[in-house]
């Protein structure tokens, strides 16, 4: 068959297909799509690109690379994407931090959370969880309640550094929870953990994914978890509500977006097979083991999430004069 007439069938045949034209305009161009993570490899969200990545990569019928860009809490990877080329080969692996939470503590951001970004789905939620220290005199929520209301800045709580979620979210929990802590800000994650762990700081609001395989060793008290339901991760755990907190919900989310101004069919395509990977039975298992919680989205339900938690986190940060150290 001459190389016309094969052009010609391979377009009546996309035509006729169930999907659209313009999807099929966005087969493989054989150029490799690459998720920038503006992390260091090893964290969360460098895992759950690998995680992702590959299977992705099958869905799309192209290769997957990560490409970390860590540096200026988030920015500088987050920057990369929102100048790159709206073409669906670029795409950011970011998290509530970048979209929502960093417009309000970094006013020279060199992009706008929702303006500079196409959202493309929710991968994952990641929810926080409030553990103590081993030799804190509470076991449980209400006990923790009570012992800070009646001893006020007697419980400290360490986080990685000032305006992290692990900051603000303990922010909400006081104010929520009537108590006054004292914030004891380290320089990273790493630093802090002996501390905790050997009682140095009263508490914690991290990831499940981060500190739930130390409460399932017994070197942390687990005391209560964010969601309507209890963590894969940390099963023993209450919620904030069963333990007598209602309404408490820091929790954080992992996200894909592109740049601004990328088509809708591409959005589409890339929702779609992310979709596909997030609900496979062979991801949901691994998220499971990673303390993550399956979670997808449309896109106008990512953008409404970004909005939203900017306007939540936004309102904490300006209430409490927080500010990034």
């Amino acid at each position: 068959m001459r190389p016309a007439r094969r052009l010609a069938l391979a377009g009546l045949l996309c035509a006729a297909a169930l999907t659209s034209s313009a999807a099929c305009a966005q087969a493989p161009t054989g150029k490799p799509v690459r998720i920038v993570v503006p992390f260091p490899p090893g964290g969360a969200p460098d895992i759950l690109a690998r995680l992702l990545g590959q299977r992705l990569g099958d869905a799309l019928g192209q290769g997957v690379v990560v490409d970390n860009r860590p540096g200026a809490a988030g920015a500088i990877g987050a920057e990369a994407v929102a100048k790159a080329a709206p073409d669906g080969l670029t795409l950011l692996m970011s998290t509530t931090s970048i979209q929502s939470i960093n417009p309000s503590l970094y006013p020279a951001l060199p992009y706008d959370g929702a303006r500079d970004f196409a959202p493309i789905a929710v991968v994952a939620l990641t929810p926080v969880i409030l553990v103590a220290a081993n030799d804190t005199p509470a076991r449980n929520l209400r006990e923790l309640i009570a012992f800070g209301r009646a001893n006020p800045d007697k419980l400290t709580y360490a986080t990685a550094g000032a305006g992290t979620v692990q900051h603000i979210a303990a922010v909400m929990f006081d104010t929520a929870a009537g108590i006054k802590s004292v914030h004891v800000p380290y320089k990273g994650t790493g630093q802090l953990m002996p501390d905790l762990i050997a009682g140095r700081v009263s508490m914690m609001f991290n990831s499940v994914a981060a500190v739930g395989p130390m409460v399932k060793e017994g070197k942390l008290r687990g005391i209560a978890v964010t969601g309507a339901r209890r963590s894969s991760g940390v099963p023993d755990v209450p919620t904030f509500a069963e333990a007598g907190l209602p309404g408490y919900e820091p929790s954080s989310w992992y996200a894909v977006l592109g740049p601004a101004g990328l088509p809708r069919d591409q959005v589409a395509r890339l929702n779609a097979a992310l979709v596909k990977v997030v609900t496979s039975a062979e991801v949901r298992e691994r998220y499971a083991a990673l303390g993550l919680d399956v979670l997808t989205s449309t896109p106008d339900e990512l953008a409404r999430l970004i909005r939203d938690d900017a306007a939540k986190w936004g309102a904490v940060i300006k209430a409490n004069n927080i500010t990034a150290q």
